[in-house]
């Protein structure tokens, strides 16, 4: 009965003990994609960009640089500083303007791809990233493709 008592309570320190580190905490590399994108009046290309955090905690994002080259061809770069705050392994989209004088293909869908550098400042890191998708126009919305 004496030696009950103290090895419980070494069980239940030992117990309390591995559950007060919380779970892993891993930084994982972001991405980033285009959601949608419009052709604005003046030429420009107006993009949603969603940006991926695949880490399993919270992270600050502070600037997204990408090249961005549509059906084979580079059509510019995309320099934005979203500073926005994205959940562990959730996703948030921004806006970025590319001005540019290419144009997208006449009919169809059409190829893409991003690349670049994603940084956050917290937790602070930096993850080079490429992204290649594809792009549809969308019925009945002139000059707007997803």
């Amino acid at each position: 009965m004496k030696l009950r008592v103290p090895l419980a309570a070494l069980a239940l320190t030992c117990a309390l003990t591995a559950c007060s580190s919380g779970p892993a905490r891993r930084v994982h590399p972001s991405t980033a994609s285009i959601q949608q994108l419009i052709v604005q009046p003046d030429g420009s290309w107006k993009l949603d960009v969603r940006i991926q955090n695949f880490s399993t905690l919270p992270m600050r994002y502070s600037a997204l640089t990408a090249t961005v080259t549509v059906a084979g061809t580079d059509v510019g770069e995309i320099s934005i500083a979203p500073n926005v705050d994205i959940v562990a392994n959730g996703g948030d989209v921004v806006e970025a303007t590319l001005k540019t004088s290419a144009k997208l293909p006449a009919s169809g869908d059409f190829a893409y791809v991003l690349k670049g550098r994603i940084d956050t400042s917290e937790p602070k890191e930096s993850f080079p990233f490429e992204r290649s998708s594809r792009l549809s126009p969308v019925p009945g919305v002139a000059n707007t493709y997803r």
